[in-house]
């Protein structure tokens, strides 16, 4: 329970398997209690390897609550027998010995930046530890190892796309022409596995509030969900094996890997690439903010859409380049874009949802759902519907906080820190 907490949907994998021969030992009183307890750890294996030439063997001591002195005269007398300290316990200890790092792999949306280089070097630059990201989330996409693997793949490809077009004017034209329209048909191959993906994360927040036997009602429901979000990964992995998929990331990263110098840069290649984020940093926000006053309760979704699409352009130009950003600036700006984009997100999730919802609703109806699932079924539609009532209602709230002075102050500090 500890531990979902922490991981919540991502998978626990092993990183490395050490063995070891264990001798446990304890020091008690004069009373016979316990105050202090050591492992003596002999023969260290780390993935079936023998570590004795770098671990021949350890001693770690334990601290007994109530007995913090024991534990340090226990490590003292055997620094005195000429032992060396170290730094950890056994298993980072070998682990590291062996070269093999615990830390895990951690991909960041932005580089180190200089608001001085020219444009195309910094856009370079991000599209490049983009790529990796790619990369690195590949594998586990394929191998479906959890949610977080095609999430992470898909943010990387739009937050591609995004830089791209915000950046053209420093690229060349014939680069940003053929890796948009790669990017954005790697990105369409990716929505309906992640969609689906997303309604079973939020099931049980959907269904709870309908009560225990609506929610054994649906179970066929959720069955149905299941085997349509199995054969959309199934679809997704056969996209990424492709030679279409490989054809992608091949030219991409040979294109990445050569200097820009020779090529038909745009003409905005040499600018300063503080200028360039600053510019299109207000250009993004002000279209965000004019769309965002012209929605109303009546607008229709798809509008409400393209505003997401809007708020996502904007956090994506300020992760990507956000080493170049003052954080004092950046953080509440970016407080209160992400409130924004969690309201928009809430809206189209539920609106996905809902109309995913009744293509299952006719193919269980067909097959010959009981009624009772086919009563449950509308009961959840209206649980969706009425999130997204509830999302469109607060949305001009959250909008005016957006759009307010401070917000607009916080963008103006980014820009002028920017502009130099």
């Amino acid at each position: 329970t500890r531990l979902a907490a922490v991981t919540e949907v991502r998978a626990l994998l092993p990183v490395v398997t050490i063995s070891a021969a264990v001798t446990d030992g304890a020091w008690r009183d004069r009373s016979g209690k316990t105050v202090a307890t050591s492992s003596l750890h002999r023969d260290i294996d780390v993935d079936g390897h023998p570590a004795a030439e770098l671990v021949p063997w350890t001693v770690e001591i334990a601290e007994l609550t109530g007995y913090p002195k024991k534990a340090v005269a226990a490590a003292a007398a055997l620094r005195e027998l000429g032992l060396v300290q170290l730094g950890d316990e056994t298993v980072v200890v070998a682990a590291t010995a062996a070269g093999i790092s615990l830390s895990g792999t951690r991909f960041e949306p932005t580089v180190p930046l200089d608001a001085e280089m020219p444009a195309a070097e910094g856009v370079r630059l991000v599209l490049a530890n983009l790529a990796d990201t790619i990369d690195g989330n590949w594998r586990g996409t394929i191998d479906d190892v959890d949610p977080e693997f095609l999430h992470d793949l898909r943010v990387a490809v739009r937050r591609t796309r995004s830089v791209l077009r915000q950046c053209k004017r420093s690229l060349p034209s014939t680069v940003v022409e053929w890796a948009s329209e790669r990017f954005g048909w790697l990105a369409g191959e990716t929505g309906r596995a992640r969609d689906l993906d997303v309604y079973l994360i939020e099931w049980d927040t959907y269904t709870s509030p309908l009560g225990l036997t609506v929610v054994d009602a649906l179970h066929p429901v959720r069955r149905l969900l299941g085997r349509h979000r199995a054969e959309a990964a199934t679809r997704l992995t056969a996209t990424l094996r492709s030679s279409e998929a490989m054809a992608l990331l091949g030219e991409w990263r040979s294109w990445l890997r050569h200097p820009v110098a020779g090529d038909d840069l745009g003409d905005r290649a040499d600018e300063r690439l503080g200028w360039l984020v600053a510019a299109r940093l207000q250009r993004v926000h002000d279209d965000l903010v004019r769309d965002g006053r012209a929605i109303g309760p009546e607008t229709p979704g798809s509008e409400v859409h393209e505003l997401r699409k809007d708020a996502k352009k904007l956090r994506y130009l300020i992760e990507c380049f956000g080493s170049l950003l003052p954080s004092s600036a950046r953080a509440p700006f970016v407080k209160q874009l992400k409130k924004l984009q969690d309201n928009l997100g809430e809206h189209q999730d539920a609106e996905v949802h809902v109309a995913e919802l009744r293509v299952m609703a006719h193919d269980l109806h067909d097959t010959g759902a009981s009624p009772d699932t086919m009563t449950a079924i509308g009961q959840l539609a209206e649980q969706l519907d009425q999130r997204r009532l509830a999302a469109r209602a607060a949305f001009a709230e959250e909008f005016d906080a957006f759009d307010s002075t401070s917000t607009r102050r916080s963008l103006a500090a980014v820009v002028e820190a920017l502009d130099g």
